[in-house]
């Protein structure tokens, strides 16, 4: 005897994003722990939200190796983060800024804009130490994004993982 995967079609009634999601699932858990993805997706958070724009993903990618992680969690996490992101980049570097107690740079397109026109290595140096503080002030509440996100995701995904899958039945001929 052997075995072979049935898999039937979709229904339609059960819709596309209904079987994408299932598949998405799959995935996502192949190979690994509840625990090993729960972390995934809580780095992919974590980095996600890192204030330097278009590092996000290289840095996914050396956690996924460092840690070995799963990288489709780590990177697709990553990338639903970017909305978040981008207000937070601020709300980083005001955070650093008070952290070290120097005075708020200001952030204005305007302002910019005529900054770099005139003096285009000021532009960048006041800049640069934006970034500085926006790491600084991602640094300090890093730890607690990681660690709730990945206790609030543990449970979640212990549960989803004792579910038997739907999508592919084992039949005998």
């Amino acid at each position: 005897m052997t075995q072979k995967l049935d898999v039937e079609p979709m229904s339609p009634s059960k819709g596309y994003l209904q079987s994408r999601a299932v598949q998405l699932g799959a995935l996502l858990g192949q190979g690994h722990t509840p625990e090993r993805v729960a972390l995934s997706v809580a780095l992919g958070i974590t980095l996600g939200l890192f204030p330097i724009f278009g590092t996000t993903t290289l840095l996914c990618v050396a956690a996924a190796v460092a840690l070995r992680l799963n990288h489709p969690a780590i990177q697709i996490t990553n990338q639903l983060m970017y909305p978040i992101q981008i207000p937070l980049i601020v709300v980083f570097v005001r955070l650093g800024e008070s952290m070290l107690g120097v005075a708020p740079i200001p952030f204005s397109a305007t302002l910019m804009v005529a900054e770099l026109r005139a003096h285009p290595a000021v532009l960048v140096e006041r800049f640069g130490t934006a970034g500085l503080h926006g790491i600084l002030g991602w640094a300090i509440v890093a730890p607690a994004v990681v660690s709730l996100a990945y206790l609030a995701l543990v449970p979640i995904l212990r549960v989803a993982s004792r579910r038997p899958a739907t999508s592919a039945t084992i039949v005998n001929p």
